[in-house]
């Protein structure tokens, strides 16, 4: 696959709680390298209407075991901005709504947005999740 450019976006996220409408079970986070990009949930971005989404693959969050009502850090690949070029215009401060299929089980805050390569290089993915570990 030839590598693309794409955004990679640092995000204050909190979950939904499951009263109110979030996910029931816990997620599997962390950033060690065999917890990468197993979550790909899709994304509303700021400007969008409600149940608009579109597709960007977790690289990390800051912790293991997330629970619906916790709040992570979390790290957001922003893929197709060919076809997505609102991810563009996404920047800090802006809240992006997390979905699994039409429910929202999070909103995260964005901190900082930087470009980066897909498939992203292991180097690169380290650079980029060494914001994710608590100091």
């Amino acid at each position: 696959m030839e590598p693309v450019n794409v955004l990679a976006i640092g995000i204050n996220l909190d979950l939904v709680l499951a009263k109110d409408g979030g996910r029931v079970n816990p997620l599997l986070g962390g950033y060690a390298t065999g917890d990468r990009f197993t979550y790909r949930p899709n994304w509303g971005l700021p400007d969008w209407p409600g149940g608009r989404q579109t597709a960007g693959p977790v690289l990390g969050f800051s912790r293991p075991q997330i629970r619906p009502g916790d709040s992570v850090r979390a790290i957001v690949v922003a893929l197709f901005l060919e076809h997505t070029p609102d991810w563009q215009d996404v920047g800090p401060d802006d809240v992006l709504r997390m979905y699994e299929g039409s429910r929202i089980c999070g909103h995260g805050r964005v901190a900082w947005v930087k470009p980066a390569i897909w498939p992203m290089p292991e180097d690169e993915q380290d650079r980029l999740a060494a914001w994710l570990i608590p100091t």
